[in-house]
């Protein structure tokens, strides 16, 4: 009796939570942007849309920062790190070549999208101030009436414009479509760099050739888990 537990089983009891693990505050977020860009800006502005946007994707970024990550494996075993700097260069040159592609023009089309937003906004209230100045001018001033009248019609004329060239590649569905895709292909490098399914029941060749498959469905809109394809291909 006396090696008995009061109140319980006798089963362990669980081992308390690990804290949460908490970003240093110093720690940017990693992205393509260039370092620095809109540091100094509000919040509220840095999701601002710019004029001029890259051409092209930034062919050095990483998911991980290798420096960091070096100095993390330092106290490991030298073949498990061998193992793992050779997962990374295979995942440089097999998927993130891809991932990078798709992050940029996920990136481009919500740059885009948020463009032709804010053009409508300003023609819209464009358009109700003329409106506004237009009716005020009927009483003040009809000899000014034509001139509005005008700048209406060319506002009318901008927003036809806009909406057309909008409509022919809408860049909302084109923004979800690579951005679904960049984070797959980000998925998979996490699970293959830590050997997570399908790729702990693999080895050499085979191992690779997988990964090699389930990125370049994912870049062509087929996920691997449902096997689906999005509608546009």
């Amino acid at each position: 009796m006396s090696s008995q537990i009061s109140g319980s089983s006798g089963a362990r009891p669980p081992s308390p939570a690990p804290p949460p693990l908490r970003k240093p505050a110093d720690e940017k977020p990693n992205t393509q942007e260039t370092a620095g860009f809109r540091e100094n800006w509000p919040a509220w502005m840095k999701q601002l849309p710019r004029w001029s946007f890259p051409k092209e994707p930034n062919p050095n970024y990483q998911l991980i920062d290798h420096d960091k990550l070096k100095a993390h494996l330092a106290t490991l075993d030298p073949e498990a790190v061998s193992q793992i700097e050779a997962d990374l260069q295979f995942l440089d040159h097999e998927l993130m070549r891809l991932f990078r592609e798709r992050d940029f023009q996920a990136s481009q089309s919500q740059n885009m999208y948020r463009l032709y937003q804010i053009g409508f906004m300003i023609l819209a209230g464009l358009a109700a101030l003329v409106g506004s100045l237009q009716a005020l001018a009927l009483n003040n001033s009809p000899d000014t009436v034509p001139i509005f009248s005008l700048i209406e019609t060319i506002v009318a004329l901008v927003t036809t414009y806009l909406a057309t060239i909008s409509g022919r590649e809408p860049p909302l569905p084109l923004w979800l479509q690579n951005r679904r895709r960049a984070e797959h292909l980000r998925r998979e490098y996490f699970r293959y760099l830590m050997n997570m399914p399908p790729y702990d029941q693999l080895d050499g060749y085979k191992r690779r050739m997988t990964l090699s498959q389930r990125a370049a469905d994912i870049n062509r809109g087929v996920y691997p888990e449902t096997e689906s394809e999005e509608g546009s291909g």
